[in-house]
């Protein structure tokens, strides 16, 4: 990589940080280490290894790129999104859904904004992958490749 390319993958992990810092709850509790580690934790060791996330990430992108052209356009991204939140709301008293819903689906135009650094219209595997691992370098703290309870602080 070039100097340039390392500079504007750090101005876009910068952006993207500060974006998901104001997501709240639903679908934000990556941001957590422990919820990290037991939602990425794919062979249960308690620790997530990069290849494990890579792979949990590739399959990640090919759920929700359901017309299969390795882009994810708005409909999808944010569309799955609403899918989830809307389970998730569910489980909430009605009184408290509509406005959690309007904050969550406005975060989510945000955050399609964001990873969509090229603004062609849609997230390319390559920007879905740069978000992905700026939050596992995050959670790596130790630096070691793995994410695990040896990390500390955040």
């Amino acid at each position: 990589m070039t100097k340039k390319t390392l500079n504007n993958t750090g101005k876009f992990a910068l952006a993207l940080a500060a974006s998901l810092a104001v997501v709240g709850t639903a679908h934000a509790a990556s941001h957590d280490r422990a919820t990290f580690i037991k939602e990425q934790d794919l062979d249960g060791d308690g620790k997530v290894s990069k290849d494990e996330y890579q792979r949990g990430r590739d399959a990640e992108f090919a759920r929700m790129d359901r017309n299969h052209d390795g882009v994810l356009s708005h409909d999808e991204y944010v569309g799955d999104y609403h899918e989830r939140l809307e389970k998730e709301l569910a489980a909430k008293p009605a009184a408290e859904r509509e406005e959690e819903r309007t904050r969550q689906m406005r975060q989510a135009e945000v955050r399609f904004g964001v990873l969509d650094s090229d603004k062609s219209g849609g997230i390319t595997h390559a920007e879905f992958d740069a978000s992905g691992w700026a939050m596992f370098l995050r959670h790596d703290s130790n630096h070691d490749g793995f994410v695990s309870a040896d990390d500390v602080g955040e």
